[in-house]
């Protein structure tokens, strides 16, 4: 039987897996996406982190390679499973055997969750074939230079919209932006907000999408309608960003008895304890009162956890030494 069951390979959780490893414990972690690096690679892996202690500004693309690239040296304690998730989960033998959607049936006697928001894909813009992709339609900035002086379109109303329209301006890659909204007002901080005029792109709101002009898997146009005077637009672009967010596939909380919030979020204790003895939570998914949701938060809150788990592994008078002083 392994040491621990790591759910989630977002940031949090590979931090998690590279510092067990250093602990000297042995399991597992698995992640239900593509890839690792949970929702900041998949959506927006060119934008810059501002609030990483010590960097005054690092891409995230960058940084989640960074937590990947520490992983390395746990590859042999920890194995990683990749688009996997849970089928069941019992209770057997002071642990737990776990199955999980690749075949695997695996024993471990604790569990930490750091699977944040959950298995998830962009919403998508309406009135296109789900399944084709189309080559100028981006869901994540992935190559910022591909936009260079390109005319691009924004459709969203949230920060992650409302920062991509001011960072193509401000970051000088092209000064021909559009953002399109369907309501009159943005779901984004009002400092940003005041940026777009600041930096002259053009805000057509409220508006909404009726129609998407296709040729040769490119998006050439949409045809957009006011909310209220029902006015139509035809509008072409290089380049389309849709920021809707994104939908979030259920979790695997209903194979727990886990005391949660009424948003799903997992109660813990200052510990990482769930009110499950052998389980632990630290991240998105994670909640107690006075909490604060970035990802330093969640660091702090995965090597609490796995502090005390090491003493469930090793007894309560364990006590694993600091991470600065393993060796490498």
């Amino acid at each position: 039987m392994k040491d621990i069951l790591i759910i989630g390979a977002g940031p949090v959780g590979l931090y998690a897996w590279s510092c067990a490893g250093m602990l000297g414990l042995t399991g597992y972690i698995i992640e239900g996406n593509d890839n690792p690096g949970g929702q900041p690679w998949e959506l927006y892996p060119e934008k810059l982190l501002y609030d990483m202690p010590g960097f005054s500004e690092i891409k995230t693309k960058t940084f989640i390679e960074n937590l990947i690239s520490q992983t390395e040296k746990s590859s042999k304690q920890i194995t990683y499973f990749g688009k996997t998730n849970i089928l069941t989960v019992n209770e057997a033998n002071d642990g737990f055997a776990v199955t999980l959607t690749n075949n695997e049936v695996i024993s471990v006697k604790t569990i930490l969750i750091t699977s944040g928001n959950g298995v998830f894909t962009p919403i998508r813009l309406e009135h296109l074939d789900a399944t084709q992709e189309y080559d100028n339609l981006w869901y994540a900035v992935k190559k910022l230079t591909t936009l260079t002086n390109k005319k691009v379109i924004v459709l969203g109303g949230g920060d992650s919209a409302v920062d991509w329209a001011n960072h193509l301006v401000e970051d000088k890659i092209t000064n021909n932006v559009t953002i399109i909204h369907r309501r009159e007002l943005y779901r984004a901080k009002e400092s940003n907000v005041q940026k777009l005029q600041q930096n002259k792109i053009t805000e057509l709101k409220p508006y909404h999408v009726k129609n998407v002009q296709v040729q040769n898997k490119q998006i050439k146009s949409l045809t957009l309608e006011h909310e209220n005077s029902k006015e139509i637009l035809e509008l072409a672009a290089d380049y389309f960003i849709v920021q809707y967010g994104a939908k979030v596939a259920p979790t695997m909380l209903n194979q727990f008895s886990l005391e949660t919030t009424p948003m799903r979020k997992i109660i813990i204790q200052p510990s990482g304890q769930t009110n499950h003895p052998h389980i632990f939570a630290a991240g998105n998914n994670a909640y107690y009162e006075g909490k604060y949701y970035n990802m330093v938060t969640g660091f702090g809150e995965a090597i609490n956890a796995l502090f005390n788990i090491t003493k469930i592994i090793h007894g309560n008078k364990y006590h694993p030494g600091y991470l600065s002083d393993i060796k490498k």
